[in-house]
């Protein structure tokens, strides 16, 4: 079964200098039960396609910039506004769009048969 992303690839895409496992784990849970819920993938495709990957990516970085995903935070004199929500937002609408499959036939259907001709018994 194929993963969102590998676990040690991500210190260099959030440019820090590691990520430790238990905190790179959570945080691929937590990406992937997001877009799990917004594409009602079971599984991901291997290869994971690029959309995919790139949302992943995007979702794990604010997740560990902002793991409560607070809205704003002060420390002392220092205040610090998260715009994390409307992304995350945008994100997993995308991803709905793009392979919900909710109000979709899950099976062909045969074309329909018009030859049919119908006549009343009467009796």
């Amino acid at each position: 079964m194929a993963d969102l992303f590998d676990l040690g690839d991500l210190p260099s895409w959030l440019q820090v200098p590691e990520v430790d496992l238990e905190t790179a784990t959570r945080i691929r849970r937590a990406v992937s039960g997001w877009l799990r819920d917004a594409t009602g993938l079971t599984v991901w495709p291997d290869p994971v396609p690029d959309d995919l990957w790139a949302w992943a990516v995007e979702l794990a970085a604010m997740v560990y910039n902002n793991p409560t995903s607070a809205n704003a935070e002060t420390v002392g004199a220092t205040s610090v506004q998260f715009g994390d929500r409307a992304r995350r937002a945008e994100i997993l609408a995308a991803a709905r769009r793009a392979y919900s499959v909710a109000g979709q036939p899950q099976f062909s259907f045969p074309e329909p048969d018009w030859s049919w001709t119908s006549s009343t018994v009467r009796g």
